[in-house]
């Protein structure tokens, strides 16, 4: 093996520069959220943000890539840790081809890598083919040299990729293994390459992409295949420096290590606890690049896949006796390992560190109020006379205190019982189902499409960036109903809707962030209006409707194939202004807040701006006007706005912000506002920023956890809603009956003025709640020295009965309460039990449980005060009948 490439950081160097030399282009790792696929929550692979290049193969930037691509799966959770190969975030080596080279070139590059860059021995490796693919086997037999018994051939399963849905892009797969040894394997006989066992380590797959599957089952050839390499940096490392396992390798020995120090000293490491190490490795580590990305754990989508991770974690670690915050030390350790290969984590390891420790503060808040229903939970399993908690009690432990399945499962284990996971999962499916049933998604393949071919040429030509109106020969285009696109406004005409295609256009079709363009186009003296421009498998579509007196584009282009066609600039310049914001904007926020702000999201039109960045808390208001200030003090400079064409490393070495979901081909453009802001983009622009005349925040707003959009105006419509505030500035004045500058003043008096209204209404309910309390407890039956009240209390709220209870803790040295108010058209008790009896077994949220049976309702709480709701309005005389039944058996336990 080459001694020289050793470590993960010149593995992923000896690779990218390999297929430099090959004629590649280097493309950085996409984000691990896909832009535009809402079919997949994480980038699960290198080709994820290439789909659309094999799809439609022309007018792309390049036809060969290089990348190294960060990605994130979640699917064999359960096998992480435990296994040589599995991991939830991984970085995946890649190089691509997009109708450019096919199956020779891609096989005999990678042997080329294996043998004479990486120069493992021949002896160890063995490679898997499709069982069909005659054309693989020759290459590898003949072009690199392999024995046909080191070439295996594998069925659909194994070593066919795709297609992702029903029909689609498909293709047959090869893939390289590593032969780790007899001692790693599961002792078969018939053990061989494609086993499940740790012996044969597939770390290189080549995929051809050269299929595409109908709807009727047929296998369609495509004109231009492809090339999709996936290697395993992990693997490849563990390979190269001869360890045991991913988890002794460079990347993450000092991070299991770290984990070790810092355990507590009674926890005990054996061969089955380090297993439990390695998978808390590998998720602190997938939480620090999902993090540093802006995306956070949550209770729902990628937020809650997050939440399971971090829970899982947590849950090994807290059997392994920690009680607090742990996992956010580790980041630092990561972040060190990471830095050559993704320095940006540096900027963000304070962000990341305080996410996680917020994370983990609230998961062990969660675990001690939890305790009390688990411990509840374990007596009704017992009195029923089973030893499995029922899927519906685990999830109720999951969906109300936020318990993870795993830590259910753990704590259930000391008691001796186990946990009807099946019957969870049923649950969690059926409340997914509940959440989802307004949603859907449907997505057309672009290869499906069928346009009507009018001439043959380049097309999609951008020429926007210096024409508003353009000339061009129509190249396809197809007919389509309305109701396909509900989210057009149509005009109230009976025209038509068609998909034009053309050879050039100065139409801004939708992309980064930036809305399409308004226009019109003429064929032939018929005038369409352009309703929506967008992307398609590398095409920019232009959709338009007819006029509505029978243009029928079929008829026209018989007699013409020329178009003329014509932005509408007021719209344009309106855009402009709000994207040249946007750049400031950001600036701002960078300046203002920190320079952990990045951007999450925007969308800009003729309207609006509306911008989302990553940052944990709302912007103060001091903060938003300092935000207007420089904005509207860099619009004021009348700051030139550039743009320059380069290479994209040459861009990001002079400090240009590539953000997060663009895709970034071989040459970007590069727009520099003044020395306030460098930004790649391929939006449209204002020249100078003086012509945006003025920006104006008008909200400011949390859109996900970690997620916060501002939305914004600039020129006239800014200047409109300045006089809209002024207008309704004066009309409050006029109902205060003070001048504006008085407004203030007037409306702190009257809150003052409401707020002692509310204290002497509160002393009134006070004193007749007060009355009540003691007229119940005077009436209370007491047993043993120990008083059980029980009655009716006129409460507005749960806050009134709670203030109640509280009173009576007090007022009563040793003694059970539970005290009703009808609210809402539900009937709410409190529970009050004093100290010295819960000590003795007498718990409030125990009791809450029994006489949850007797109301007919539910609640919880914690031992000294819990709380019970009912729809049963007739509930309250057989609690309060069976109350002191209840205090006298859990006395007795």
């Amino acid at each position: 093996m080459n001694r020289d490439i050793r470590t993960a950081d010149q593995i992923r160097k000896a690779y990218i520069d390999f297929f430099l030399e090959k004629g590649h282009t280097r493309v950085p790792s996409a984000p691990l959220v896909p832009k535009d696929d809402p079919t997949l929550l994480f980038t699960s692979a290198g080709m994820v943000q290439f789909k659309e290049f094999y799809l439609q193969p022309d007018n792309l930037p390049y036809t060969r890539a290089v990348s190294v691509q960060k990605c994130l799966r979640a699917g064999d959770l359960e096998s992480v840790g435990k296994t040589l190969r599995h991991h939830t975030f991984f970085e995946m080596l890649g190089n691509f081809s997009f109708g450019d080279y096919f199956k020779k070139e891609a096989i005999v590059w990678a042997w080329e890598f294996v043998i004479d860059i990486l120069q493992l021995p021949k002896e160890k490796l063995y490679i898997s083919i499709y069982e069909d693919d005659d054309e693989a086997f020759d290459i590898w037999n003949k072009e690199a040299g392999l024995p046909p018994e080191r070439i295996v051939r594998l069925g659909r399963k194994d070593n066919f990729w795709g297609p992702v849905g029903n029909t689609g892009v498909c293709g047959p797969c090869s893939e390289i293994y590593y032969d780790a040894g007899e001692e790693k394997g599961c002792g078969s006989g018939d053990c061989s390459p494609g086993c499940d066992c740790d012996r044969y380590l597939e770390f290189w797959n080549l995929v051809f992409p050269q299929f595409f599957l109908e709807e009727d089952g047929t296998y369609r050839p495509l004109k231009s295949p492809g090339i999709d390499t996936g290697a395993g940096l992990e693997r490849i490392a563990m390979i190269m420096q001869g360890v045991e396992d991913n988890f002794h390798t460079d990347i993450f020995a000092p991070v299991t290590e770290a984990i070790m120090e810092r355990l507590p000293e009674e926890a005990v490491i054996g061969p089955t606890e380090r297993l439990d190490i390695n998978m808390i490795a590998d998720h602190i580590r997938a939480l620090t690049f999902t993090i540093a990305e802006g995306i956070y754990p949550s209770n729902e989508g990628r937020g809650y896949l997050l939440r399971r991770i971090l829970r899982r974690a947590l849950t090994r670690l807290h059997l392994f006796g920690v009680e607090s915050a742990f996992m956010y030390g580790i980041v630092g350790v990561i972040v060190e390992v990471m830095k050559d290969g993704y320095p940006e984590l540096k900027e963000r390891e304070a962000d990341i560190e305080r996410m996680i420790r917020s994370e983990e503060n609230n998961f062990f808040r969660t675990l001690e109020d939890g305790r009390g229903r688990f411990s509840s939970i374990i007596d009704e399993v017992k009195e029923e006379g089973s030893d499995k908690i029922d899927g519906e009690r685990a999830f109720v432990l999951y969906d109300t205190y936020g318990f993870p399945l795993e830590l259910t499962v753990a704590l259930a284990g000391k008691e001796g019982m186990s946990v009807d996971e099946a019957g969870f999962s049923a649950a969690m499916k059926r409340q997914r189902e509940r959440a989802q049933q307004s949603s859907s998604f449907s997505a057309e393949d672009p290869a499906s499409i069928t346009m009507t071919v009018v001439s043959e040429g380049a097309s999609s030509i951008f020429s926007g960036y210096e024409k508003n109106e353009d000339e061009s020969e129509i190249r396809s285009y197809r007919k389509i109903g309305k109701m396909e696109r509900e989210d057009v406004k149509w005009s109230a005409s009976s025209g038509d809707a068609w998909e034009v295609i053309f050879e050039t256009t100065p139409f801004y079709a939708s992309s980064g962030g930036q809305m399409a363009d308004r226009g019109s186009i003429e064929i032939a003296g018929n005038l369409f209006s352009v309703r929506d421009v967008f992307k398609r498998g590398g095409e920019t579509v232009h959709l338009l409707e007819s006029d509505g007196t029978g243009s029928d584009l079929v008829k026209i282009l018989e007699k013409e194939n020329k178009a003329k066609l014509k932005i509408d600039r007021a719209w344009r310049l309106r855009t402009a202004s709000n994207h040249t914001a946007t750049h400031l904007l950001h600036a701002a926020l960078r300046k203002i807040v920190g320079k952990h702000i990045t951007q999450a999201g925007s969308s800009v039109d003729g309207d609006r701006l509306r911008f989302d960045f990553n940052h944990f808390q709302a912007l103060t208001s001091g903060e938003i006007r300092q935000i207007e200030k420089n904005v509207n003090g860099w619009i004021t400079e009348a700051l030139p706005v550039k743009t320059e064409l380069m290479d994209y490393e040459e861009a990001v070495k002079k400090g240009a912000m590539a953000l997060f979901g663009e895709k970034y081909g071989a040459k970007v453009r590069v727009i520099r506002t003044g020395d306030v802001s460098t930004e790649l983009c391929g939006g449209t622009h204002l020249d100078n920023t003086g012509r945006a005349g003025l920006f104006v925040i008008i909200s400011e707003s949390s859109v996900a956890a970690g997620i916060r959009r501002i939305e914004a105006l600039t020129a006239a419509p800014a200047l409109g809603y300045m006089y809209e505030v002024f207008d309704r500035e004066e009309t409050v004045a006029g109902l205060l009956k003070v001048s504006p500058p008085d407004m203030a003043a007037r409306v702190e008096s009257i809150l003052a003025e409401i707020d002692e209204m509310k204290k002497e209404i509160k002393k009134l309910e006070r004193g007749e709640a007060g009355g009540e309390l003691e007229k119940i407890i005077g009436s209370a039956k007491s047993f043993k020295g120990i008083i059980v009240a029980s009655g009716r209390i006129t409460a507005k709220d749960g806050g009134g009965l709670r203030s109640q209870a509280d009173i009576f803790r007090n007022r009563v040295p040793s003694g059970v309460a539970v005290l009703s108010s009808p609210q809402k058209g539900k009937m709410q008790f409190v529970v009050a039990v004093t100290d010295d009896l819960v000590e003795k077994g007498v718990e409030a949220d125990r009791l809450v449980v029994e006489l949850g049976d007797v109301a007919g309702g539910g609640g919880g709480g914690r031992k000294h005060l819990a709380q019970l709701g009912t729809k049963d309005l007739e509930s309250e005389k057989r609690v309060f009948k069976a109350l002191p039944d209840i205090v006298k058996k859990l006395l007795s336990e």
